[in-house]
């Protein structure tokens, strides 16, 4: 089994998307996910996947849908389990959301990359409530707002604790 990793940004209000977009524009924090997830798998929902700002890898992406006919060129599963099983050679994949999605995979997942988006912003997908005792704050690097960056944010990695 692989590595399952949770990347996301979410605001304080765990915002993580309006209209199936995202309500943001930090080009620093889309560098540092193409750092993180360069040459690795994802599995990303349907509606994710075709959102007008969709980051897709540059190696592999499975697709959850029960569409077998939306993306041909595409691997394809009919559950979170299903993708799994398609990426058990792996090393380490990420999921990528949407909401259902994160919410289906927090059980599973190993490591979080978790960017808070240091605002309250409204939306109408949110990630899920995550218990804080089942993770350790591995690092937490802030990055203030500028000229290209609206809000303050800080890119966070979360390992889940051992029982």
């Amino acid at each position: 089994m692989p590595i399952i990793n949770l990347i996301a940004a979410m605001s304080e209000n765990q915002v993580i998307g309006i209209d199936n977009q995202l309500p943001w524009h930090l080009p620093d924090e889309w560098k540092n996910f193409r750092k993180i997830t360069d040459g690795k798998a994802f599995i990303t929902g349907r509606k994710s996947y075709q959102a007008p700002d969709a980051l897709h890898s540059t190696y592999r992406d499975v697709v959850l849908t029960k569409q077998n006919d939306v993306f041909p060129e595409l691997e394809h599963a009919h559950s979170l389990q299903h993708a799994f099983d398609i990426l058990k050679d792996e090393s380490e994949v990420f999921v990528l959301g949407g909401a259902s999605v994160f919410h289906a995979a927090i059980p599973f997942a190993d490591k979080m990359y978790l960017t808070v988006v240091h605002a309250h912003i409204e939306g109408d997908a949110y990630f899920p409530t995550v218990k804080a005792d089942e993770w350790d704050l591995e690092t937490s690097v802030y990055h203030a707002a500028d000229e290209e960056h609206k809000y303050a944010f800080s890119m966070n990695v979360l390992l889940r604790k051992k029982l």
